[in-house]
């Protein structure tokens, strides 16, 4: 019996670690927060975009990570999280979810990675818990204001005007004709890399776009008051690349690299991307 434990033992330590991963549920302010923690090393926290999931961290190669520990979470109304459908659900607690998963996994500070929303609501959470942040990598969105803030109103109105995304991406959807069945193609699997499911409920996502402009807006004392490196990532062609760059204007410690011929949706699944968070984290 001694010999089979001892047999079995080692079996289980000869498994990758992925195989012993995390994936799980916590309770956040009432609502349910699916989340994966894998890996061993300082701990990354990864926040994905709007109307997303955390697979996009595993279909772009960031997860797993090798020598760190990351831990993902499906933003509340999104993945396998719960989808509460008031805008008062949302707002800054998608910042005190990022907090709530740390605080419940034991981890007490973190490099951030976020994307888009992610990458808004990682710069909310360095200027509000600044001493729970390593560096953080804001990419696809940058220093968001007013014109931002108008934006996701509008998102906010659209979505609740349909049933699904799906119906909302084609309301939004410009009316062009020539489009190729690759084209489709190609940009359905870029969806389905980021998470993004067109028959995905709207109004959790309506909901979500309600609250961002607590999220968002931040001064320049803010921003200048971020004390960690601070790494900026956007596509070539991506209409925030600018936005992000602006970062430079008054964080301290930025750096900024650009992902050459590509868009919001790309950018973030190129081999350049990941080897690029990939390098700095190690730095």
């Amino acid at each position: 019996m001694k010999r089979i434990i001892s047999l079995t033992s080692a079996a289980l330590f000869a498994l990758p670690f992925a195989l012993l991963a995390d994936d799980g549920t916590i309770i956040s302010d009432g609502v349910p927060l699916h989340y994966s923690d894998e890996g061993t090393g300082p701990a990354v926290v990864m926040l994905h975009a709007f109307a997303g999931s955390s697979d996009l961290w595993e279909s772009n190669g960031l997860m797993p990570l090798d020598g760190f520990r990351v831990i993902s979470l499906d933003a509340r109304g999104h993945g396998d999280s719960g989808k509460p459908t008031s805008s008062d659900a949302y707002g800054t607690q998608m910042v005190d979810d990022a907090i709530r998963i740390m605080d419940v996994r034991g981890v007490e500070t973190a490099h951030i990675v976020g994307y888009s929303m992610g990458a808004e609501t990682a710069l909310k959470l360095a200027t509000t818990h600044p001493d729970r942040v390593l560096s953080l990598v804001v990419a696809g969105s940058g220093w968001s204001g007013e014109a931002e803030a108008q934006t996701y109103g509008f998102i906010s109105d659209a979505l609740g005007g349909v049933a699904t995304f799906g119906d909302f991406m084609a309301a939004m959807a410009p009316d062009e004709t020539g489009t190729s069945e690759k084209d489709v193609r190609t940009g359905f699997a870029m969806l389905s890399a980021h998470g993004i499911a067109p028959d995905q409920d709207a109004a959790p996502l309506a909901a979500t776009a309600g609250g961002m402009h607590e999220v968002i807006g931040l001064s320049a004392a803010e921003l200048s008051a971020i004390g960690v490196p601070v790494l900026g990532i956007a596509g070539e062609m991506d209409e925030e690349r600018k936005n992000v760059a602006r970062l430079g204007e008054a964080i301290p410690d930025f750096s900024f690299v650009m992902i050459p011929d590509a868009d919001h949706l790309s950018a973030p699944l190129a081999p350049l991307f990941t080897e690029t968070v990939s390098a700095f984290l190690k730095d």
